[in-house]
């Protein structure tokens, strides 16, 4: 069964792998907590959709597309070895040609009426059929539970020598079978008993429970490396039967078999292609023009060409090692190395999407907060909070910056979820006020502390950072003045806040000290214009300047 990355919310497309909790070939359980993924910078735990042997596929730190598969659940050892010796049933459909038909020997019983189910056929049976032209439903298969074998095509045909006269004079089956009472013979290079470290930890897992040496199994994977197919190759060739029944095990193609037959194939393809004699007429010869002509132009040519770029060295002659363009290394930086991964790297990957796809523009404007400045002491809030409310406000009447642009159509969204960017030691999280329209200041207050207190402590829930319309970025505890904050995908806008500082202003003729902020907004040009951009963030310096009016909106 197929483990897929998960879509964990309407905006998920991709999420990063952060740990599995569970090795490569262990068995797991149906529920169980199996793997952690990251996705919109929270990692969730994800379980087992079913029970069986676990064959990761994407390792830790790989970055997944929803849907895209992380991980096989293995089948019981049983049911993977039926499918691998077991082929789709032959197609009954009537070809162009004919199939011959031959009648089988009286000593082979009349073909049964085979259901439309699979049927049992080794690989080298229906290659054979195949090139004789010969149909599989006129054949009685001896292996197996029915399995058509080599034998029994080679018997229809009237070209077998009897399965039971073959076995008795190998000594053996076609598969590899033995015959009873006879040991398991070791395979040319292995050596019983050895121990074994080049081998995958599914393959140990299942040879482990179906008690197989796996000094006696040959690994086809990289370096000799035992892979799951190997042991179960083993298990369906090795195994050793309970009685002789003179019927054959299906077994692997073996292409030195056909290599006459494609010798053959090949050399008639050839002489049908390439006829053995070419008219005389079809040869044309090419007149070549008076000797000593050519090397007359050759060399004035050469003289030519000498006059302009001097004389060009032979092919004998060695070009000094200045004229050779130097090999491009790259440059050595000294230094501590630190990997891209995590958070970082989905913040990364998501900034510079964003730089792509959105033409960003900014606008800056200055604010006056004396007044909002007494009303944050008052309320005992902090400058965010009041920020949070005044742009909540402020979209209400502007829904195009609360909107994001899907293909060719723009989605106004019906909730003002505002995201507040929080810097940890290595990451950034932007954890979403949700409905902060419906919100008073001092709820906005409540929430943002406890939003960044669990970004802090990594207690942040899927829930928590989705679904965002709009995003603050405040750096004024850092004294920073302006900056130009890039949108958060798929948003439309965000708004940069500088500290606020007191600055000398002329009022009416006067000069006085006023608390003066700078606000900076970044929006996606293509859904925004200018001038309704500009509008907006003036609403939110009104708002700022007059903050008395989000208390009054709270009451209406």
């Amino acid at each position: 069964m197929k483990m897929v990355m998960p879509k964990m919310g309407m905006t998920m497309e991709e999420g990063t792998i952060v740990e599995w909790k569970k090795k490569d070939g262990e068995y797991v359980e149906k529920g169980e907590i199996i793997l952690e993924i990251m996705t919109n910078k929270i990692n969730i735990d994800v379980e087992a959709p079913d029970s069986g042997y676990l064959q990761i596929l994407k390792h830790r730190d790989e970055i997944v597309l929803v849907d895209e598969p992380i991980a096989i659940i293995e089948k019981s050892p049983e049911e993977k070895l039926k499918e691998l010796v077991e082929l789709p049933a032959v197609s009954q459909e009537k070809k162009e040609t004919e199939p011959m038909r031959v009648i089988p020997p009286e000593s082979i019983p009349s073909p049964s009426v085979r259901g439309a189910g699979k049927i049992p056929v080794s690989p080298r049976a229906k290659i054979l059929a195949e090139e004789r032209n010969l149909s599989l439903d006129t054949i009685r298969g001896t292996g197996p539970e029915g399995a058509i074998t080599e034998k029994d095509v080679l018997t229809a045909l009237g070209e077998g020598r009897g399965v039971k006269a073959e076995i008795e004079e190998k000594g053996e089956l076609e598969g590899g079978g033995i015959l009873p009472g006879q040991e398991i013979p070791a395979e040319p290079g292995r050596h019983p008993g050895r121990e074994v470290t080049n081998v995958s930890p599914l393959a140990e897992r299942i040879a482990a429970d179906r008690g197989i040496d796996l000094s006696l199994v040959e690994g086809t994977g990289i370096g000799g490396k035992i892979t799951k197919e190997d042991v179960f190759r083993y298990l369906g060739t090795h195994k050793p039967e309970p009685a002789f029944t003179g019927m054959e095990k299906p077994h692997e193609i073996e292409l030195e078999e056909f290599e006459e037959e494609i010798v053959e194939i090949e050399e008639k393809v050839i002489k049908e292609e390439i006829p053995e004699e070419v008219p005389e007429e079809e040869i044309v010869e090419e007149e070549l023009p008076p000797e000593g002509e050519v090397p007359q132009i050759i060399e004035e040519i050469t003289e030519r060409e000498g006059e302009v770029m001097g004389e060009v060295p032979s092919p004998e002659e060695e070009l000094p090692e200045s004229a050779l363009p130097a090999p491009h290394e790259p440059p050595k930086i000294s230094g501590e190395s630190i990997p891209l991964k995590g958070i970082r790297k989905l913040t990364a990957e998501r900034m510079l999407r964003s730089k792509k796809e959105a033409p960003h523009l900014t606008l800056g404007m200055e604010a006056d907060m004396t007044e909002a400045t007494k009303l944050k002491n008052s309320l005992s809030v902090t400058y965010t909070d009041i920020l949070v409310r005044a742009t909540a406000m402020a979209l209400k009447g502007h829904p195009m910056l609360n909107s994001t642009l899907s293909g060719d159509t723009i989605i106004l969204r019906d909730e003002i979820n505002i995201g507040i960017a929080v810097a940890r030691e290595e990451d950034l999280l932007v954890p979403v006020i949700h409905n902060a329209d419906t919100l008073s200041v001092k709820e906005i207050s409540r929430m943002t502390k406890d939003l960044i207190k669990r970004t802090k402590n990594d207690q942040l829930t899927e829930k928590d950072v989705l679904d965002g319309t709009f995003t603050l970025s405040n750096l004024g505890m850092y004294s920073i003045d302006f900056f130009t904050p890039i949108i958060n995908p798929p948003e439309a806008a965000i708004l940069g806040v500088g500290a606020v500082s007191k600055k000398p202003v002329v009022i009416q003729d006067t000069i006085e000290i006023r608390e003066r902020i700078t606000l900076s907004l970044s929006f996606d040009h293509r859904i925004v214009n200018g001038m309704p951009a500009a509008l907006f963030l003036k609403e939110i310096k009104t708002l700022l300047e007059h903050p008395y009016r989000l208390l009054v909106e709270e009451g209406s």
